[in-house]
């Protein structure tokens, strides 16, 4: 009888693991992980003494936001509608041909040129894009991308809501097919020469486990003071640069781009309320949180390392033998039964989250998996009173 009954935990063990990797495969939250990011990212900013938001040495942030130039554009009866603003390609190209001329390490162009919205510039601009190496620019489900020639450079830079969810707190490395990559994955496959594939029920990268979904680390925030003096002041650094103002109207003079772009994972898009993202930590601009899920990455948060397969199965095997315990339900109704036990398994769950997030930077669902338990535990404790009572 021990015998089946260790098997028994085995199986729901393997199970409960299966239907977790499932569940945060899922682009969205399930349920409460969202809630819990923020909370446990919170603390943990508070225990450290605030936001450290240090900008890493390789990485340069350059703002597009303060340089528009206004577009004709049509309906789809190719009826004038009036006009646009939308990022100064000409200032753009300028910017990319000085790029050029240095040994630059990525750029992440997050300007996206949607169909409809054309300039005399976008030929040249265009082509200086689909010439450059170790670029990527964003593309979307709903839009499509002015012209052929940018699609080799192009990855998906979307991310699913609800109406209960309305921020990130996954990022999708794939699409459900497993097959369009993200900006990040396509930074990530660049520049290591790995990437994330789908094989069979699951993801791999290499020979290691991976998730479809990345919980990024929102490290950078671009919004904070980035380092203090050895008095402890805060230095108001600037955290990022403004195309024209800052870079365009010096190049003319003897400047060395090539100690400004060399070495650096450069990333251009706008840093106001234009594309401005809700997220676990707070209010980003999309290309930082770009940036962020590509930083995780580089980090190896999307991998699932076997000793954490093996601390859920551990855990998990443990639930199981209470599950499968000679309980009794007593006079208690099924329902409020349930209802006990689900609570019981979401606090254990909930506790060992915080654990694996706070060792492994990975989340779990706690929801499903605490139903999964509590239904199972439910069935377990009725068919024994039933063997009582007969």
């Amino acid at each position: 009888m021990k015998i089946k009954k260790f098997l028994y935990a085995c199986l729901l063990s393997i199970l409960a693991l299966g239907v977790s990797y499932v569940c945060t495969n899922l682009n969205v939250s399930v349920s409460g992980e969202r809630d819990l990011l923020k909370w446990w990212n919170f603390v943990v900013i508070q225990l450290s003494g605030g936001p450290k938001n240090v900008i890493p040495d390789d990485v340069l942030f350059i703002n597009v936001s303060m340089d528009k130039e206004l577009v004709d554009i049509k309906d789809d009866l190719d009826m004038p509608m009036g006009n646009a603003a939308i990022t100064d390609r000409q200032k753009l190209a300028s910017l990319l041909s000085l790029i050029k001329s240095t040994d630059y390490k990525y750029v992440l162009l997050d300007v996206f040129f949607e169909d409809g919205y054309n300039t005399e510039t976008d030929s040249m601009l265009f082509h200086s894009i689909a010439s450059m190496d170790r670029i990527v620019i964003p593309c979307h489900h709903d839009g499509f991308l002015a012209d052929s020639i940018l699609v080799d450079k192009a990855a998906f830079a979307d991310y699913t809501t609800t109406l209960k969810e309305d921020n990130i707190t996954k990022y999708p490395l794939l699409d459900k097919g497993g097959i369009n990559q993200s900006i990040p994955l396509v930074m990530y496959s660049d520049i290591t020469g790995r990437t994330v594939t789908k094989r069979g029920l699951f993801y791999m990268d290499g020979n290691a486990l991976s998730r479809r979904v990345v919980f990024p680390k929102m490290e950078v925030v671009v919004d904070v003071p980035s380092r203090t003096d050895k008095a402890g002041i805060a230095i108001m650094e600037k955290p990022y640069l403004n195309m024209g103002a800052d870079i365009l109207d010096y190049r003319d003079l003897d400047e060395d781009w090539g100690s400004v772009f060399g070495g650096k994972v450069i990333v251009i898009g706008s840093f106001t309320d234009e594309d401005i993202h809700l997220t676990y930590a707070g209010d980003l601009p999309g290309c930082v949180i770009n940036y962020n899920v590509f930083a995780s990455l580089m980090d190896g948060r999307h991998k699932v390392p076997f000793l954490l397969i093996l601390v859920y199965f551990l855990i998990f095997f443990a639930m199981s033998c209470m599950l499968l315990r000679n309980g009794d339900a007593g006079t208690q109704s099924l329902g409020w039964l349930w209802a006990k036990l689900f609570v019981i398994y979401s606090i254990i769950l909930t506790i060992v989250c915080i654990f694996v997030f706070t060792i492994w930077g990975q989340a779990h669902d706690v929801f499903i998996t605490s139903t999964l338990f509590s239904i199972v535990d439910t069935l377990n404790q009725w068919i024994t009173k039933k063997k009582n009572n007969a």
